[in-house]
């Protein structure tokens, strides 16, 4: 998987994934199937019975329909916006930020792989919660949220990672980038993009700087620590023949959020061994 390049000397990095445009439009192909559908349904009702005849009638119908559905999507997207509004005061209130005087491992760390991602870090925050995961989160104001269960079982290089990978998110923001014509045109990030959690694993691995420490945090997000820990890290999904022999369903993975664990361990150790690598982590 190639990448876009990286200007070192202006401050900023583009370690981005390629992919994440053509895998966007590939999500949306069954809803723009639909689209499509109906249209030459319309046609076809048009055809048959007379386009005078149908139009009136449709254009009457259509308004009421219309009305309903634009309704029911203000309120869907409403509600969305409320409930992680919510969420996100609900994490700031029960949750402490990680600073100089309260948590300064944890701000160390998270200065260090923003400093190597060349960003500015949006406020690492800390809550009680056993699972082992992490997760940006806001529209304007982000954050980062660490789970103590991560903490518990993480190295401070596997830290960095998990922090580097969720500065990738912030960095790159909830868009997809299309190119037209020489443009680039970001499109709402409204589904889930795998395309895009390969490019925050590479920001995580340039914050580090430690691919078994990559791999071993990402083996302990699926495992657990203590099965985690048995794992042959150095030989873990070395070569496509392994992974591609795992694979259990194409369907299942086009339709989770993250991609497994398997392919994520494989294309960090081809990012790690890649030019673009060792010009950004040098």
């Amino acid at each position: 998987m190639s990448a876009a390049g990286a200007d070192t000397k202006t401050g900023t990095i583009d370690f981005r994934a390629e992919g994440e445009a053509g895998e966007y439009f590939k999500k949306l192909a069954f809803p723009m199937i639909i689209v499509l559908l109906l249209i030459l349904l319309l046609g076809y009702a048009g055809w048959t019975y007379g386009f005078r005849f149908f139009i009136p009638r449709l254009m009457a119908s259509s308004f009421f329909i219309a009305g309903m559905l634009i309704g029911a999507v203000l309120q869907l997207i409403l509600l969305i916006l409320f409930t992680r509004w919510r969420f996100y005061n609900h994490v700031l209130s029960r949750s402490m930020k990680a600073n100089d005087k309260t948590l300064p491992e944890i701000n160390r760390i998270a200065t260090e792989a923003a400093d190597r991602l060349a960003m500015r870090s949006p406020g690492v925050y800390v809550v009680q919660d056993p699972q082992i995961n992490a997760y940006a989160l806001g529209l304007r104001n982000k954050i980062i949220v660490l789970n103590t269960g991560l903490i518990d079982v993480a190295t401070d290089d596997e830290l960095t990672f998990i922090i580097g990978h969720e500065l990738a998110h912030v960095k790159y923001g909830w868009s997809v980038p299309l190119k037209v014509l020489g443009l680039t045109i970001p499109l709402p990030l409204l589904l889930s993009s795998q395309h895009r959690e390969y490019t925050c694993d590479r920001g995580g691995l340039i914050a580090c700087r430690n691919l078994n420490a990559a791999i071993l945090v990402l083996a302990k997000l699926a495992l657990g620590k203590r099965l985690a820990d048995k794992v042959d890290i150095d030989h873990m999904y070395r070569d496509k023949e392994e992974v591609e022999r795992d694979r259990m369903s194409r369907v299942s993975e086009f339709v989770a959020t993250h991609p497994p664990i398997k392919n994520r361990v494989y294309q960090l150790r081809q990012f790690y061994e890649s030019d673009l690598y060792r010009k950004l982590a040098r």
